[in-house]
């Protein structure tokens, strides 16, 4: 996916966020994930991303499982933010051998949710 679109596909996610009135001023709980074969990759991420996160791991299969979380406390995000907190959990994961899999943004009061999942990229 080239830049341009990358950059489009952000803003009509954040756009999607914004019509529901969240603003980045709006209180927001993250969770996400991430998943690797390898052991210590997903203890080294554990141990890194606790000082934080809330973060839990379990095997399932030949795969660990990596969640976290923000709870109990809540965050507030601008685009930008965003962005760069997706940027950064990439970059941590990539160093541990383990993929960024998921995240999503709940609005704690309405339970709105908004997921990577859901972003259309266009891409198979």
């Amino acid at each position: 996916m080239k830049e341009q679109e990358a950059q489009k596909t952000w803003e009509e996610y954040h756009e999607r966020i914004k019509s529901h009135g969240i603003t980045s001023e709006h209180d927001l709980v993250l969770d996400f994930s991430f998943f690797t074969q390898d052991e210590i990759g997903a203890k080294g991420i554990k141990t890194q991303l606790s000082e934080n996160y809330e973060i839990s791991i379990s095997k399932e299969g030949e795969y660990w499982l990596i969640k976290g979380t923000t709870r109990p406390y809540a965050i507030n995000l601008s685009q930008e933010q965003h962005i760069g907190w997706v940027k950064f959990m990439h970059d941590v994961a990539l160093s541990y051998g383990c993929i960024f899999s998921t995240w999503t943004i709940i609005e704690p009061e309405t339970k709105q949710a908004w997921s990577n999942e859901n972003i259309e990229t266009g891409l198979e």
